[in-house]
């Protein structure tokens, strides 16, 4: 059986973007910020490419002060966040400068790339009451996007 190649979805995303297999009806009119992921931008330097989405995809961007290889960490990366209860009140402990990283940019919503990160901030938005509303890219995209209604031809 030949291998499969994995991209992450932010390379996925972008080259649906870039290619116009999915075409920007309007741009996103909420002012977002962007959680630049550990692995997503220490490991894969991928946090330019998820600008160019930014972008691509919204009116209005705000960055995070640090950002790129240098944003704070979320604390669930990893599959931290999956280590339960008893290390939730720790993570949010730690988190307080992430809570007020997020806070500084007064961004309505922040994208979160990656599924522990997005969960993570939800913690963090949940605990210190954060307003701001948390999406990953494939939901901007799916608000932003041309859809065609296909009917089934009788």
């Amino acid at each position: 059986m030949p291998p499969v190649d994995l991209i992450h979805a932010i390379d996925f995303f972008h080259d649906l973007l870039t290619s116009g297999r999915i075409k920007v009806k309007e741009k996103y009119k909420k002012t977002v910020t962007l959680h630049d992921p550990c692995n997503i931008s220490r490991g894969r330097g991928l946090h330019n490419k998820a600008r160019e989405l930014v972008n691509i995809l919204c009116e209005s961007f705000i960055e995070m002060t640090p950002n790129k290889e240098h944003n704070y960490c979320c604390g669930a990366g990893g599959g931290v966040i999956n280590c339960g209860p008893p290390w939730k009140g720790t993570r949010m402990v730690n988190n307080r400068e992430k809570k007020e990283q997020i806070e500084r940019t007064g961004a309505d919503v922040l994208i979160a790339p990656c599924h522990n990160c997005h969960s993570g901030l939800e913690d963090i938005v949940e605990h210190y009451g954060v307003d701001i509303e948390i999406k990953f890219f494939g939901d901007i995209i799916y608000e932003v996007m041309e859809k065609t209604i296909y009917q089934e031809k009788n």
